[in-house]
């Protein structure tokens, strides 16, 4: 398996290409997620489900020629995502065989899958089918939190395209459903599939069919003795009589607004709203002819899918802030470590100040995570890193440098405070109490001078390998402990 934050890096620079895709071709976007999921995760298979009432079919599947093609269908049933349905979450299983109550099933005694991590993908609440990965062969080690949260966040975007996707189509459908009625304009007044009526110059209904009846929540009778006036939304109301004023002053023939009805139950009806004025053969206002088109289904897919626009903008912030953040620790990862680096580097090489890293090192981490395993292995990354926190001034730069190393940066400071800072730290960790065991510190201190030459041997890097060599220097001379390098 790749190191975890490279896979981390990896996993982000692949969502960030996926999302750049155009959503039009399905086919060939199954198939984008399909190769960069069976890469990054060492999977051979890779398949894009949809299940409904109990059926599992076979969307996408690579690579193509093991035997189960797109349209294929089988009972859920006979398929590893009835755990996804089940437990209506993820699933990992590194080494199916092990289980002894999965060794039954069809899958593996027709395919013997060894290796299964999926997700659902979930379309306006529910869930509409899976992303999965299998492979004959069991993996080493089970699926890390990096690769389950890579799999979840790829659900999550492909589940995103397909929910717009769908309510692209519901819009269409309800804009399409739009002018169709308004087509119908045209047929008998009374029956006419939109809402329909005659309205005097003061604005009181004279005439109205059932659909508006229906629309408004009023009988007929009810509406003849009111005025539109009355139902309208305060909030609209302004606008449509501006309207209707420029109308009967002849500025205007017609006019088209999106507004509000208050319904007879009290909810709020959307309403495509046209109008045009009959005059008398004289000229004076005779009556309005409104059409009515409810569309209250479309407003809410749009303000849906604005929700969604919006959970989108959230979901591509987050994933700037992982790239950029140690997703274990929550401390700055090495790439942020490695930019402000170069950044103070170069404004203390400006003016003159001292610079200093510490190099630090979790002791035997390895026996460890050995002795009580990876879940407790992270936990005590975690509880190093908070321990670390609170040393560390807030113009330092904290980093997880990668595994059980963590690097500081302390601009400005000497060796002196570097070495009073990297002893805390040292101290700090000793004195975590809610692991398993004690754990301990070796740490690497090393400081540059800048003079009025300049001196081309020193560099970012150099600073940093220096840190790191007196960091090994510690732990030869027995760990837990502090060493400053002499540059």
């Amino acid at each position: 398996m790749q190191d975890r934050g490279d896979f981390s890096l990896t996993g982000l620079r692949e969502l960030h290409q996926l999302s750049l895709l155009p959503s039009g071709d399905f086919n060939a976007l199954y198939a984008a997620y399909l190769e960069v999921g069976r890469s990054l995760l060492e999977l051979s298979i890779g398949i894009v489900s949809c299940i409904k009432d109990g059926d599992y079919e076979v969307l996408a599947v690579q690579p193509g020629d093991g035997g189960i093609s797109p349209g294929d269908h089988f009972p859920l049933g006979d398929t590893y995502c009835s755990t996804v349905m089940s437990k209506q979450g993820s699933v990992a299983l590194h080494h199916v065989g092990e289980l002894e109550e999965m060794r039954s099933h069809p899958v593996y005694v027709g395919m013997q899958l060894e290796s299964y991590i999926a997700v659902p993908l979930y379309v306006q609440g529910e869930i509409f089918g899976t992303l999965n990965f299998s492979d004959p062969s069991p993996r080493r080690e089970a699926f890390s939190i990096e690769e389950m949260e890579f799999l979840e966040l790829m659900g999550k975007s492909l589940s995103q395209t397909l929910e717009q996707d769908r309510l692209s189509q519901q819009q269409q459908a309800a804009v399409s459903k739009m002018e169709e009625n308004m087509a119908l304009f045209e047929g008998a007044f009374r029956h006419a599939a939109i809402g329909m009526a005659i309205v005097s110059p003061q604005g009181g209904w004279m005439r109205v069919n059932q659909a508006l009846c229906s629309i408004l929540g009023y009988d007929e009778e009810a509406l003849l003795a009111s005025d539109f006036q009355t139902i309208t939304h305060p909030d609209d109301l302004e606008t449509d009589l501006h309207h209707v004023e420029e109308m009967l002053t002849g500025k205007r023939s017609s006019y088209w607004m999106k507004k509000r009805y208050i319904h007879k139950n009290g909810h709020i009806v959307w309403v495509l709203l046209a109008v045009s004025l009959v005059r008398n053969g004289d000229g004076s206002p005779r009556y309005f002819l409104s059409q009515i088109e409810d569309i209250t289904a479309q407003v809410t897919a749009e303000l849906t899918l604005r929700e969604k626009q919006g959970e989108l903008e959230e979901l591509n912030q987050e994933l700037a802030s992982m790239a950029r953040t140690d997703p274990l620790t929550g401390l700055y990862n090495r790439l942020v470590l490695m930019e402000g680096l170069r950044q103070e580097f170069s404004r203390c090489e400006r003016r003159s100040e001292p610079m200093s890293v510490i190099f630090m090192d979790v002791d035997h981490f390895k026996q460890y995570n050995d002795s009580y395993g990876h879940v407790e292995g992270d936990a005590a990354l975690q509880a190093v890193a908070e321990a670390l926190r609170p040393v560390i001034r807030d113009t330092d730069v904290l980093a997880r440098y990668g595994g059980e190393e963590f690097v500081a940066l302390l601009p400005t400071a000497n060796s002196q405070d570097a070495e009073r800072v990297a002893e805390r730290c040292r101290r700090a960790v000793a004195e975590i109490s809610s692991l398993s065991r004690p754990v301990s510190l070796s740490v690497g201190v090393a400081t540059l001078r800048f003079g009025d030459e300049a001196d081309e041997t020193k560099s970012p890097e150099s600073l940093l390998s220096a840190a790191d060599r007196a960091l090994y220097v510690a732990k030869g001379a027995g760990r837990n402990r502090v060493h400053t390098a002499q540059l």
